[in-house]
Formats: C-alpha cells, sequence, structure tokens
C-alpha cells in the first residue's frame, strides 16, 4: 500500500526532552526512521497525546526531520495508528474507525505480562479497574516478549498476536558520541567515544535499571566477583561499577549480598545513579556484563557492541552477539570475563566484524527489514499477518 497516512502515538511533554528518559522514545523514532526508508512513500507522523506550546514546541534534535502533531488534531486524518509510545481513549478509536478502511494497531515493546504481574502482586490496588481496549485489528509485539506476551495480548485483547522484527539503529548514538567528542576536544570530558584496549586494569560496569524483575544486577556483580576471586580477575580488575543503583546501596537485603564479595572488601564496589549510555560507558567503564529474565534482546547489548566495547550477556536471540552465556551460569560468564581480560584485546578486527554482522539483522536501513513491514502493513489491509512465522536467526519472517 502506497501513500498512507502512518500516525504512532507518543507522549511528550516537551519537543526538547532527551530521547533517552526511557527505551519507548527509541523505539517508537527508530519505527519512524524505518517506515520513512520505503519506497511506499508513507507519510508518516508521530501523534503526541500531550498538548504542546509555547517553548515547549522547539524540536530537539532527534525530532529534526520528523512531523510531530498534537493527536487530537490529526488522528482522524489517518489511515494507519500504531498505538505505540502512549495510550489512547477509545471512545476517539472508535470515531476513527468509523470508517472500515482504517487500521489500528498495538505496537508492544514492553514486557506487558510482567509489568502487570508485579501490579497485582506487590502494588497498591487502585481505586479503579484497567481499562482494557477491544478495537485493535491486530497487536504487534517485539520478539524478546514472546514467552510472556503472546497468548496474554491474543487473550485479552481479542485479536491476532503476532511477533514483529525487532528495530534498531545507531543514528540516536552517534549523537550522543558527537557531543562526547566535543566535549573531549573541550578538555570537559577524559577521553573520547572509543574503547581503549590494553588497559593493564579494566572497570567491569552493570547497567541494568534495577526497576522490576527482568533487569536486575545482581547475576552481573556475581560474574565479576566470581572472576575475581581467580588470578586474573584480581590483576586485571580495576572496579566494578553498578549504575541505577542508588535504591540498591540503601537495601539490607541487597547489600547483605554484595559485603560477601572480595570486591567489596577490597573497596572495589560502587553503587552509581543512572546515566546515559553513551556518556557511562565511554567516559567510566570498559566492559559491561548484562542479565536478563524474559527479555532476551535489549538496546543496550548492541548499542554497546556498537560502540567497540566488549558486553557478556546471557540474551540468547542475539548469542551471536558479544560474549553469551547460558541462564545464571555465573561460572561461564567469569570465564569470558577471564577472556575478556587476557585475550579480546588481540582480536578487536574479528569481534568488530561478527558484531556488525549481527547488527545488520536489526537495522532500520536494512532492506529486507523494511521490506517486511511494507508486506506486513500490506496484509492489514488485506488477509491480515496471523500466517507469519518469525525466524529469531534473521529477523525476517520464513514464510513473508
Amino acid at each position: 500500500m502506497k501513500n498512507l497516512k502512518i500516525g504512532i502515538t507518543l507522549s511528550l511533554k516537551s519537543y526538547s526532552e532527551s530521547i533517552w528518559t526511557n527505551g519507548m522514545k527509541q523505539n517508537v523514532l527508530m519505527f519512524v526512521h524505518l517506515l520513512k526508508q520505503s519506497k511506499n512513500n508513507y507519510e508518516v507522523c508521530i501523534l503526541n497525546t500531550i498538548k504542546v506550546e509555547g517553548d515547549d514546541l522547539k524540536k530537539g534534535n532527534y525530532l529534526e526531520d520528523i512531523d510531530i502533531h498534537y493527536f487530537d488534531d490529526k488522528y482522524l486524518e489517518m489511515d494507519l495508528i500504531f498505538m505505540m509510545g502512549a495510550q489512547i481513549h477509545e471512545s476517539k478509536i472508535l470515531k476513527f474507525k468509523e470508517d472500515p478502511n482504517k487500521k489500528y494497531i498495538a505496537y508492544k515493546c514492553g514486557n506487558s505480562y510482567v509489568l502487570g504481574m508485579e501490579k497485582v502482586l506487590f502494588g497498591e490496588n487502585n481505586k479503579n479497574y484497567m481499562e482494557i481496549e477491544r478495537t485493535f485489528d491486530e497487536v504487534w509485539y517485539i520478539p524478546q516478549q514472546h514467552e510472556t506476551n503472546y497468548g496474554y495480548f491474543k487473550t485479552l485483547y481479542k485479536t491476532n498476536s503476532i511477533m514483529v522484527p525487532f528495530i534498531w539503529h545507531h543514528k540516536f548514538l552517534l549523537e550522543s558520541v558527537k557531543e562526547i567528542e566535543t566535549q573531549f576536544k573541550e578538555g570537559k570530558y577524559r577521553k573520547g567515544y572509543k574503547y581503549q584496549p590494553f588497559k593493564e586494569k579494566k572497570t567491569i560496569g552493570v547497567m541494568e535499571p534495577n526497576i522490576n524483575v527482568v533487569k536486575y544486577a545482581m547475576i552481573p556483580a556475581m560474574i565479576a566477583e566470581e572472576c575475581y576471586r581467580g588470578n586474573i580477575g584480581k590483576e586485571k580488575i580495576a572496579s566494578l561499577m553498578i549504575t541505577n543503583a542508588e535504591r540498591l546501596k540503601t537495601n539490607h537485603e541487597f547489600m547483605g549480598v554484595i559485603q560477601t564479595f572480595d570486591l567489596y572488601k577490597d573497596k572495589k564496589v560502587s553503587g552509581e545513579a543512572r546515566y546515559q549510555t553513551a556518556f557511562i560507558l565511554t567516559q567510566h567503564l570498559d566492559v559491561v556484563i548484562c542479565h536478563q529474565v524474559l527479555n532476551p534482546l535489549n538496546y543496550l547489548y548492541l548499542d554497546a557492541a556498537f560502540l567497540g566495547y566488549p558486553v557478556i550477556h546471557n540474551a540468547p536471540l542475539c548469542k551471536d552477539l558479544g560474549y553469551y552465556y547460558e541462564g545464571s551460569d555465573t561460572i561461564t560468564g567469569a570465564k569470558h570475563l577471564d577472556h575478556v581480560l587476557t585475550e579480546h584485546d588481540n582480536n578487536l578486527t574479528e569481534y568488530h566484524e561478527r558484531n556488525d554482522i549481527v547488527l545488520q539483522r536489526y537495522h532500520a536501513d536494512n532492506t529486507d527489514l523494511i521490506e517486511t513491514y511494507d508486506k506486513m502493513i500490506d496484509n492489514l489491509f488485506k488477509e491480515g499477518n496471523s500466517h507469519l512465522i518469525y525466524n529469531p536467526k534473521t529477523n525476517l519472517y520464513d514464510n513473508i
């Protein structure tokens, strides 16, 4: 389908606010970028659910080439709306869908089932019931949400639940890198963005957000500790830096474990605030160790690999990126860290070439990926997409 008007929802209080405050903004902007590369000449815009006025209308760099409108002003002009970065009141969607040729899709990037489960079990009991939309033509979700959300979405929304290819782009990371290089040249930063090989001792970083069970710092910290208990780690680890940890370092349960570490006894562990990825990685870290539960693909791994930094992770959808360990296997993770500390810097070209192949399969400029989304959008207005079979090795469908 050519020349479609496509709107994608987002919730911005200001058009200049940082892209790095949450992953959802990146999800939306990378999807917009991919659609704008299509030969189908889509008219793509962001539909902002907040009415922004005055100085807040000034766009940040990441919005300069993107049309953005207040939702209420533009949504009825769209042919296709993706509910992605903000929810919409159902009364508006019912009005939108008075035209039977228009389509409304939920594009889910968060782990809705886990978040909902945690709210029920550990959150406050809200006075109002959760509103469940019944108007979606299809629900699309990224591959890392399949295990927990396929059936959840299908039953909850009473429509087809479709796993869609993951999208990544280095565009916004490069903007941060340019700023880092500028600050370095002005003497405000201690180094540029590039990974520094052959350092005698390396700082190990853990960057999990620590806001729910999906991405939590304990296993990565244990991998660093396991390595430190050996001769290589004792000699080569300068420190362990755990970010997003201001709550953790005052938590008795967490600190009760950390205080058993040799790293802690040797005063080599620090708990840090939250920082933008490119800044903390390029200015303070040499190696990143990651861990996830039910979230087997993550921008962080791709960003770290793109910038050339060694990343150790347990995400099975991208086993061929960085250094992979299974599940919560701290022993294998520590062996990978041993390797990084002793051998990695001798094989940088091979590491970069291997990672580049992986990054390409998720890249928003990948022609195969763009054409796959074109076909999915075309299918929406025909037979739908329930027949598609996703292949994680290619990030495409086997039967498109």
